[in-house]
């Protein structure tokens, strides 16, 4: 198996998706349904990169994004999203996302994100 990439979806189809994708790319995944189960499997677990939502219940991708780079953790964030707000991809790029994706995501599209992330 290669690199560990968390998964961190609220939705629980969108996150077996991901994984059986992640999966074919030879990653290694990790789930979480939620942006605090991350933070906190964090202490556990060292993902060599995250995919997480824009939007779920709780902390929002944003958050966890900003939680990360104000505790210093240096884990490459890739936001995704199925609702594209304006001006949201230049808002999260700013606050240090290695990548922004819309749902759905095509596999040489994650594939391509995920390299540049980890500098592969």
């Amino acid at each position: 198996m290669g690199e560990i990439v968390a998964i961190v979806d609220d939705d629980e189809p969108v996150r077996r998706a991901l994984r059986r994708l992640l999966l074919s790319l030879s990653y290694q995944p990790i789930i979480y349904a939620s942006g605090e189960e991350f933070l906190a499997g964090l202490r556990h677990a060292s993902p060599s990169c995250a995919v997480v939502d824009l939007h779920m219940p709780g902390l929002k991708g944003l958050d966890v994004l900003l939680r990360i780079r104000s505790e210093g953790l240096r884990i490459p964030v890739i936001i995704v999203t199925g609702f594209d707000q304006s001006g949201m991809r230049v808002k999260c790029m700013a606050a240090g996302a290695s990548g922004y994706l819309v749902k759905p995501i095509e596999r040489t599209e994650m594939a391509s994100a995920i390299e540049a992330a980890i500098g592969v």
